[in-house]
């Protein structure tokens, strides 16, 4: 028995080392985007990325849900993404039906900040909110004025697929509460 959860210990240990996050080319793809909007350049943060670890790593654990961590890791703003294995069949069983075989995908940093930025499709900049049923929050993350710092971390998944997780400071996407009951939602640049 001890044999085996060290093994399955190990096997998780190297199979969550597959998936890196290059610090300087996910900071990039934020701050190429951010100059659109003359938000500040993001700084990345190694204290950051434990938290994104951190919580990458509960995602792993619990199956790779696309959940946030609601400050469980910090008063951070968070963006998360998932990416499908890569599932190849080359050939059948003795009843004919294909032997499929899953791998991790590469997937590039400028494609996820991508991914999380094309909700701007969605975003209404007069009324400053998203479109009824759409999600906009990972876009204004990524430009969010005052957010100055992230770090990122991502994990392989059982099945291959993998989930990334970005924690920023200060967080995006805040509301002001007024005294008068009011609630305005800041604009994110």
């Amino acid at each position: 028995m001890r044999f085996v959860l060290v093994f399955s210990f190990l096997f998780t240990y190297i199979y969550a080392e597959e998936v890196k996050v290059d610090a300087e080319s996910i900071t990039k793809a934020h701050n190429d985007l951010r100059k659109k909007y003359g938000s500040p350049a993001l700084k990345y943060s190694k204290k950051l990325e434990k938290a994104a670890q951190k919580w990458a790593s509960r995602l792993q654990v619990d199956g790779c849900g696309m959940v946030h961590s609601n400050g469980k890791v910090g008063e951070t703003g968070e963006n998360l993404f998932w990416a499908s294995a890569y599932k190849t069949a080359s050939a059948k069983d003795a009843k004919g039906n294909w032997i499929w075989h899953s791998k991790l995908k590469k997937v590039k940093e400028q494609d996820v900040v991508q991914a999380w930025y094309d909700e701007v499709q969605w975003f209404d900049y007069e009324t400053n909110s998203c479109e009824d049923g759409q999600m906009c929050g990972h876009y204004t993350q990524v430009i969010w004025n005052t957010t100055t710092k992230l770090g990122c971390a991502a994990m392989a998944c059982d099945d291959r697929s993998q989930v990334w997780v970005c924690e920023y400071t200060t967080p995006g996407n805040v509301s002001m509460q007024y005294p008068d009951g009011r609630v305005e939602k800041l604009k994110p640049y």
